[in-house]
């Protein structure tokens, strides 16, 4: 049986907490001045056999500075092809009778042509809940705490937003809601009411942007009900269902070093499971596993370890013909290291001084292979070392 500890919180929530975090320590370092005009696409020499995912990382930084975020977005250039933007909705720029901030147009500008100019495809995130708990919005203006989505301004304001961002970003992907199982389980109720609004959003996201591939993540860990400090359940698969002919993947975040102490303790049917459950292509919009050990116990991780898992990661990534497969951060944080966000601090393929980790080459080995959508499914031959 286990015994929750309810001191340690979720992966999930410290992950998207510490984006947030540093969303907001960046405010002010001018992101509409990421992306210099010479900037030129990155051509990579390719080799290996096809992939069907693109490959990428969150854009949170290694340091909160404006060279840490030019530099989150420029290791995916070089290492991948997309790249991970996440934010809270702006509700104050989108309620009845306001129009966006021209802090909020610099802001898009800059970002867009950032990843323009370097040739990277965007994943836009907008996640209308609280990181530190779910069951709540988040940021919302004064005079409406405390109100949800069955607010008429509210919801129509998560509409305007969702059009704002599809038709100024024409990002590649977009996720109107991250983890939102997690909702689920911290409030059902405010969870329904999502739901209805993520309907209504899709269909306005497809009219503005057809293009655009469009859905709801969920958290995998806590969907399996294999968290070790929250009540066991079993998978709660029906969750599925409510988005069937809403969405154009079906994409997860994952973090299995919070669930088992070693990368070889992941079930072997992990994430190939996700093929009976859906006809979607399933997409990583988040992985990571740690590369030190947790504190109280939480995994007994190490560089080898987390190699392990990328290897793994990776593998099935091909046998499920993955369309994406993000890598939550490509570089540690050294401002993550006082708790709760040291549970996060060790998950960047790079260390604090930008030196490779083991998993490193794995990653660059198969950024090198040439992304070709399409790509048949296929069942990777064993890698050397995969086991040691």
């Amino acid at each position: 049986m286990r015994t929750p500890r309810p001191l340690i919180p979720s992966y999930a929530t410290v992950a998207l907490t510490a984006v947030l975090l540093a969303a907001l320590a960046l405010v002010g370092c001018g992101v509409r001045r990421i992306a210099p005009p010479d900037v030129t696409p990155v051509v990579r020499a390719t080799a290996g056999e096809p992939r069907a995912f693109r490959m990428g990382f969150s854009a949170l930084p290694a340091t909160l500075t404006e060279g840490g975020q030019q530099s989150a977005f420029d290791l995916a250039t070089k290492y991948g092809e997309v790249l991970l933007i996440q934010r809270a909705p702006s509700w104050s720029d989108f309620l009845a009778g306001a129009t966006p901030s021209s802090k909020l147009r610099a802001t898009t500008a800059g970002e867009r042509e950032a990843a323009r100019g370097r040739g990277l495809q965007l994943f836009m995130a907008l996640d209308p809940f609280d990181a530190a708990d779910r069951g709540r919005l988040a940021g919302l203006p004064p005079g409406m705490e405390g109100r949800d989505l069955g607010d008429p301004g509210l919801r129509d304001a998560f509409l305007a937003e969702a059009r704002y961002i599809a038709v100024n970003y024409r990002p590649a992907y977009l996720a109107l809601g991250m983890e939102v199982n997690a909702t689920y389980e911290r409030n059902p109720a405010q969870y329904q009411r999502f739901l209805e609004v993520y309907r209504a959003a899709y269909d306005v996201v497809k009219a503005s942007s057809p293009e655009t591939q469009v859905f709801a993540s969920f958290q995998y860990e806590q969907l399996l009900g294999v968290i070790p400090w929250e009540p066991p359940h079993p998978p709660r698969w029906e969750l599925l269902d409510a988005y069937a002919g809403k969405a154009d993947l079906l994409a997860i975040t994952t973090y299995p070093s919070f669930a088992f102490a070693v990368a070889r303790k992941v079930p072997p049917d992990y994430y190939l499971q996700l093929k009976a459950r859906t006809k979607l292509p399933i997409a990583f919009a988040a992985a990571g596993f740690a590369s030190d050990p947790g504190r109280d116990g939480v995994n007994s991780s190490t560089r080898p370890e987390q190699r392990r898992y990328l290897q793994r990661l990776l593998s099935d990534a091909d046998e499920l013909a993955s369309p994406l497969l993000l890598w939550f951060v490509g570089r540690d944080a050294a401002y993550l290291a006082a708790p709760p966000y040291d549970l996060v601090a060790s998950i960047g393929l790079r260390d604090t001084q930008d030196q490779p980790k083991e998993s490193w080459a794995v990653w660059e080995d198969a950024a090198k292979r040439p992304f070709a959508a399409g790509t048949p499914s296929r069942t990777p031959t064993p890698t050397p070392g995969a086991g040691g």
